[in-house]
C-alpha cells in the first residue's frame, strides 16, 4: 500500500479569514523595515567608530570629499519618489499607478547617478576610513534600492494589468486580488518611505558629519 504524502481532505478544516493575508503583508513590510535598520546600522557604527579611532590619522587620506551637488540630486530623487508613492497609497486623490511609476523612474535615475558619481571622485575606497565607509554604504544602498524598487514595480505592474483588463483574477486564497494589491501597495509604500529616510540620514552623515 502506498502512503499518501498529502493531507487528507476534510470539511472540518477551517478556511483562513480573508483579512489575515493582507495583515500578513502589512506586518511583513514593517518587519522588513526592522531588518534593513539593523543592516545599515553596521555602516553607521563603522563611520563613527573609525572617525573616533582615527588610527595613524587615516580617517581621510588626502583630499577626500564627494561633490555635494550630485549627492543632493541623488538623495532628492529617492526622497521625492518615496513621498509621492506614499501619498498615492494613503490618499484617494493621488493615483497609485502614477505614484508608483514616479518612484520607480526616480529610483533608477538616482542609482545611475550614484554609480556615475564614482567615476567623478578623486579618491578611492582605500583613501582612509571615511572613503571605505562612503563606498560601502552608498554602493550597498543603491543595490538594496534596486531590490526594493522591484517590489514597488510588481505592485505597479499588477495595478496596470487590472486596469487594462477591467477585473481582478481569482486567487487560491480567501482574499481577492484587489485586497491583496491594496495591502501590497500600502506595505511597499511604507517600506519605501522608510528606506528613503535611512538614505536621507546616511546622506547627512556622509556629506556633513565627516
Amino acid at each position: 500500500m502506498e502512503a499518501s504524502a498529502s493531507a487528507p481532505a476534510s470539511h472540518d478544516v477551517e478556511n483562513e479569514p480573508p483579512e489575515w493575508q493582507p495583515r500578513a503583508i502589512w506586518v511583513g513590510g514593517r518587519l522588513l523595515c526592522g531588518a534593513i535598520s539593523f543592516f545599515f546600522a553596521a555602516f553607521l557604527f563603522a563611520f563613527f567608530y573609525l572617525q573616533a579611532l582615527d588610527v595613524n590619522h587615516a580617517w581621510k587620506i588626502g583630499a577626500v570629499q564627494p561633490a555635494k551637488g550630485l549627492g543632493i540630486s541623488i538623495m532628492a530623487l529617492f526622497v521625492i519618489g518615496a513621498v509621492i508613492y506614499r501619498l498615492a497609497a494613503r490618499r484617494n486623490e493621488v493615483d497609485e499607478l502614477i505614484g508608483g511609476l514616479i518612484a520607480v523612474v526616480f529610483t533608477l535615475v538616482a542609482v545611475a547617478l550614484q554609480f556615475f558619481q564614482y567615476t567623478q571622485l578623486d579618491f578611492g575606497a582605500a583613501s582612509g576610513g571615511y572613503a571605505s565607509v562612503f563606498f560601502g554604504w552608498t554602493a550597498t544602498y543603491a543595490i538594496v534600492a534596486l531590490i526594493g524598487i522591484y517590489w514597488v514595480w510588481i505592485q505597479v505592474a499588477s495595478l496596470w494589468r487590472i486596469r487594462r483588463e477591467g477585473h481582478t483574477r481569482p486567487t487560491e486564497l480567501p482574499t481577492d486580488e484587489g485586497q491583496l494589491l491594496r495591502a501590497g501597495i500600502e506595505s511597499s509604500s511604507f517600506y519605501w518611505a522608510y528606506f528613503a529616510a535611512i538614505g536621507f540620514i546616511a546622506w547627512i552623515i556622509l556629506y556633513y558629519a565627516s
